[in-house]
Order: structure tokens, then C-alpha cells, then sequence
């Protein structure tokens, strides 16, 4: 059974379909009732048990209403992909305290506390597979993103830690660094970029992409999915403690530009 935090769209939804096509009963989680409610819908066509919580990641309570839901409705939790979160486009300097915590909360804190609440019954059964996104800003922060880029930083070190201490225990637990994605906050994005540079949003798209190293295009979900299928599964055992990046190549030259 896999927990898919943020599963009601993007890659989070794109992974529980994978995971869903293998056979693998998923909760899914996420604010948004209506989007999480379509998401459901389109996992059980594969003939799985899915569970939706609506519940706001950023808050401890919203973590217990959904690790409790996970494990009274299946008794267990194999997988964990903490996946919620967005990122907001904002000058360095107008960056609030509100909004530092903001990040942290939704990225840091949200893997910290299901993880805290789940390992111990992974341990308990030698077996479990974490995968926390992070993003190719977290290994080399981008302009406009400072608050986004540091909390997908933390997100790295915090899953180093993890490994270290418990994957001599049979957990598995990996960073998954994606580049540029098709999703919802690069959409957003694109507008903030837009607003501040005066281009038009295509353009600001064909800009971005045209920095990357390698296959210059955004990538679908789905290509992001595969991988994190792959890290959730049996043979992905001896990897653990890595930081994966699904980037197109964005990290291979000097730095990450947009």
C-alpha cells in the first residue's frame, strides 16, 4: 500500500497511476476536494482500493488526519512518496518570515512528520520505500525561488538522514530531483517570470527550456512518475540514500538558468 501526499494532481497523481497499474492500493492526499475526488476516480479503474483525505500537508494535524486514515482503513503503509507542495515566485528581499515557514512546512516538516509516524511500522516489518521531492533547485538554487529552493534543500539532507540511520533496517529512502516538469507550479511560475520580465508566457516556456543541457523540452509528468515507481519497488533495494535527478540534462552544465 502507498501514501502519495499531494496525489490529486501533476506528478503525485501521475505516480499513484503507475503504482495503481501494478496492482498497489493507494491513499492519496491533497487540499482541493474536487481535484482529489476526479484523482480517485481514475485510480480505481485499475481495479485497486483507493482512500482520499482531504487535508492541508502544511499543518501537524493534517499529517495525523491522513496517516491515521492510511492506517485504519489498510493497517499498513509500504510506501510513502511525500510529494505535496508549490512554490512561490518572489524576490529574495519580499520573501515574509509567513512565507519562509510556509516552505518549510510544506516540504520539510510534512516528510519529518509522516515519516515519524510511519517508519516505526516499516521497522517493525523490515520493509518500506520513502521517496521525497525535492527538485533540481534544491541542488542549485534558481532566481525568483529562494524560500523554495532552501526547504528542497533541507528535504535532501533530511532523507540522507533518514538513510543512514534506517536503512540497515530494510527502509529504502531517496530524493527525487525534477527538472523541468509540466506541472501546475511551473505554470505558475511562468506567469511570475512573465509579470517580471514583460515576455509572454510561451515565451517565457521556450527560454527556460532553451537553457537546458541536453533534451530542451519540459517533460510530462509521467516521465517522473516511472521513476518514482521504480524506487518504490522491490528491485529498487540497494538504492537508497540518493538524490535522483529527472532534470533533462538542467544540471549538467555550470548552473541552473531560467
Amino acid at each position: 500500500m502507498a501514501l502519495v501526499t499531494g496525489g490529486n494532481k501533476g506528478i503525485g497523481l501521475a505516480s499513484a497511476l503507475e503504482m495503481a497499474k501494478e496492482g498497489c492500493d493507494l491513499v492519496i492526499a491533497a487540499r482541493n476536494e474536487a481535484d482529489l475526488a476526479k484523482a480517485e476516480e481514475q485510480i480505481k479503474a485499475f481495479g485497486v482500493r483507493v482512500l482520499s483525505v482531504v487535508a492541508d500537508l502544511e499543518q501537524a494535524e493534517g499529517v495525523d488526519k491522513v496517516v491515521s486514515g492510511a492506517f485504519d482503513t489498510f493497517g499498513r503503509v509500504d510506501i510513502l512518496f511525500n510529494n505535496a507542495g508549490y512554490g512561490p515566485f518572489s524576490p529574495l528581499l519580499k520573501i515574509s518570515d509567513e512565507d519562509w515557514a510556509a516552505q518549510l512546512d510544506i516540504h520539510l516538516l510534512a516528510c519529518v512528520r509522516t515519516c515519524r509516524a510511519i517508519i516505526p511500522k516499516m521497522v517493525e516489518r523490515g520493509w518500506g520505500r520513502i521517496i521525497n521531492m525535492s527538485s533540481v533547485a534544491g541542488i542549485s538554487p534558481a532566481l525568483g525561488i529562494a524560500s523554495y529552493s532552501a526547504a528542497k534543500t533541507a528535504v535532501i539532507s533530511y532523507t540522507h538522514s533518514v538513510a543512514l540511520e534506517f536503512s540497515k533496517k530494510g527502509i529504502c529512502a531517496n530524493a527525487i530531483c525534477p527538472g523541468l516538469i509540466q506541472t501546475d507550479i511551473w505554470e505558475r511560475a511562468a506567469d511570475g517570470f512573465s509579470r517580471q520580465t514583460g515576455k509572454g508566457k510561451q515565451e517565457v516556456f521556450d527560454a527556460v527550456a532553451s537553457n537546458i543541457s541536453g533534451v530542451k523540452r519540459f517533460a510530462q509528468p509521467e516521465e517522473v512518475a516511472k521513476v518514482v515507481t521504480f524506487l518504490a519497488s522491490e528491485p529498487a533495494s540497494f538504492v537508497t540514500g540518493s538524490v535522483i535527478q529527472v532534470d533533462g540534462g538542467a544540471l549538467s552544465g555550470s548552473e541552473f538558468k531560467m
